[in-house]
């Protein structure tokens, strides 16, 4: 394994590890597409964005691995401690018999039998030394078995120990290299800051992917589900994460450009990683990577309402799912933001953005 391991070698473990194969969007589809776009400073700020969640992901994999190996670590030693227990008790035994065997001095069988007077005394002697000639005999291969059992725990133990090193190594290899890709995405957001040609593309960019999300929402409104409650839920839906709106619905001015645009959603502050669950029950309508909102996952509940979760970290379910209110979908990310760590969240009727805090419930 070693420390040199790349991406490829990390999806590889996305598709093993249980609960993660399936789930994980393709990010890695996602950033050979990148590459063949035409060479831009917001180009590789995506592709950075990209990079970035794909090494998270690695981290975590990474991470879930040492955890299981340092649990096999602990119940194999403690495996060892109950055959090293057994193995003293069973030697002990056999101490005890062969001081036993050899006090009564050589022959001790053949004298118990030779000692018998009539044949009913010959008969319980011949059953009385087969049976003390089986306990030996067991008490014997007890002690060959609990050593073998404890080498074979002993080897099982430094194959684990030896694998844990490794992950370890792996992990911490990991570690740093999402350290130099977050470097790395800042130096592109610090450039993006300051080439005003940049902002302007960077701009350009959001109303683009704004335009193309817009299609696809008038695209799953043409298959959404019918019915539902959602449209009764105003005012009374649960918050989708912890922290404060940063960004407002509605026209804002932009934090990094100093223009003003349209915000069809809202941004709420939330630390890297925290939970993101559903607002209210419905049928996952997308769960992968967009343009411009990074990590996104919809959610259809029906009667041609929809909520949408934009910069996530790690999408936890997959399309068709159904989603019970308060379930969680995701974790808090930066993807696709300009501005940290936070959760773009969105209400929509069919196309049409509807303003969030009106249907959340007053904090």
């Amino acid at each position: 394994m070693g420390v040199a391991f790349g991406v490829s070698w990390a999806l590889v473990l996305i598709g093993q590890e249980s609960g993660t194969a399936g789930r994980a969007p393709d990010l890695r589809a996602e950033l050979d597409r990148r590459a063949t776009e035409r060479a831009s400073i917001v180009r590789d700020f995506e592709a950075a964005d990209v990079e970035l969640a794909l090494r998270r992901q690695q981290l975590q994999i990474l991470e879930q691995r040492g955890a299981a190996l340092t649990e096999q670590n602990a119940a194999q030693a403690t495996e060892i401690e109950v055959l090293d227990a057994q193995l003293g008790q069973s030697k002990a035994q056999l101490v005890r018999r062969v001081h036993m065997l050899y006090r009564v001095g050589p022959l001790s069988y053949n004298r118990l039998l030779l000692t018998a007077d009539s044949s009913q005394e010959a008969l319980i002697a011949y059953q009385i030394v087969t049976y003390l000639a089986g306990r030996d005999r067991d008490l014997v291969e007890g002690v060959r078995t609990t050593l073998a059992s404890l080498e074979d725990a002993r080897q099982s133990l430094a194959e684990t120990a030896a694998g844990l090193a490794e992950v370890r190594i792996d992990t911490a290899a990991a570690a740093d290299a999402l350290a130099i890709q977050q470097s790395e995405r800042q130096r592109l957001l610090s450039r993006i800051d300051r080439e005003a040609e940049a902002q302007r593309i960077a701009l350009a960019s959001a109303e683009r992917a704004e335009t193309e999300l817009s299609g696809t929402m008038t695209n799953l409104a043409t298959a959404a589900e019918v019915g539902g409650s959602f449209d009764e839920a105003r005012g009374d839906l649960r918050w989708p994460a912890t922290g404060d709106v940063i960004t407002g619905f509605g026209r804002q001015r932009h934090p990094i450009y100093d223009t003003y645009t349209v915000s069809r959603g809202i941004e709420i502050g939330a630390p890297l990683d925290d939970p993101v669950t559903a607002v209210h029950a419905g049928r996952v309508a997308f769960a992968d990577w967009y343009s411009g909102y990074g990590l996104l996952v919809i959610l259809d509940h029906g009667g041609g309402y929809f909520t949408l979760y934009g910069h996530l970290a790690t999408v936890t379910v997959r399309v068709n799912d159904q989603i019970d209110a308060g379930q969680l979908i995701g974790r808090v990310g930066e993807t696709g933001s300009l501005t940290g760590p936070n959760l773009y969240f969105e209400v929509r009727e069919g196309s049409d953005a509807l303003n969030p805090t009106s249907w959340l419930e007053r904090r």
